[in-house]
């Protein structure tokens, strides 16, 4: 009776090992597991979607006196947070002259905007068929054409690397980049080993 006694202690004490070791096991698979999942979900790229769609919406910005600074139509906003960035479909811009009482209107088929913070200010750009245009009086117009543009509308100063053709009714200067002071009704243009400046008075 002793014997047995002593043989079933211990196959209980054998059984409870194996049922212990058994639940140890488990537990340490789960724990693994879980930490496999969240290594895998810290690897995985945040991603960049869209928190905000506008259609034929308006976005105007006013300079620190309450002036309009500039007005911008589209027919669809979209913003990414991740960026911060908006991007445009078929803008229309009115940029503000210090010097005039005329807009300068700017359109494009495409665009974005990349908003100012301490560290930089806000820039806008435009590309494919950029039309940049002034009316004045007496007939006085300014057009610009070019593939791209960039616009920083707290300095009225806009330039481009692209190539750009500039009317005016005096006639037409092509170059193969410029740089414009708004305020100042300065431009400054590129040439290159290809493109070279050029202008084309027409008569009287």
């Amino acid at each position: 009776m002793g014997q047995r006694h002593d043989s079933d202690s211990i196959a209980d004490m054998i059984n409870r090992i194996v049922v212990l070791s058994t639940l140890l096991l488990a537990f340490a698979l789960s724990i693994n597991f879980v930490l496999d999942e969240a290594e895998e979900s810290d690897k995985q790229p945040l991603r960049n979607e869209p928190d905000l769609y506008m259609l034929n919406a308006t976005i105007e910005q006013f300079d620190n006196d309450g002036a309009l600074q500039h007005r911008i139509d589209a027919s669809r906003f979209t913003h990414f947070p991740l960026t911060d960035l908006t991007t445009m479909k078929s803008p229309i811009m009115d940029l503000a002259h210090a010097q005039e009482r005329a807009p300068w209107n700017i359109t494009a088929a495409d665009g974005r905007i990349i908003p100012g913070s301490d560290y930089r200010e806000e820039v806008v750009e435009l590309w494919n068929n950029v039309l940049a245009t002034r009316s004045g009086n007496e007939g006085r117009f300014i057009n610009i054409q070019t593939d791209s543009l960039t616009i920083y509308p707290e300095r009225n100063y806009l330039e481009t690397d692209a190539k750009v053709f500039i009317d005016n009714e005096t006639g037409r200067t092509t170059a193969a980049g410029m740089k414009a002071f708004l305020d100042a009704g300065r431009f400054m243009f590129y040439s290159t080993d290809g493109d070279r400046v050029t202008t084309i008075f027409l008569p009287n």
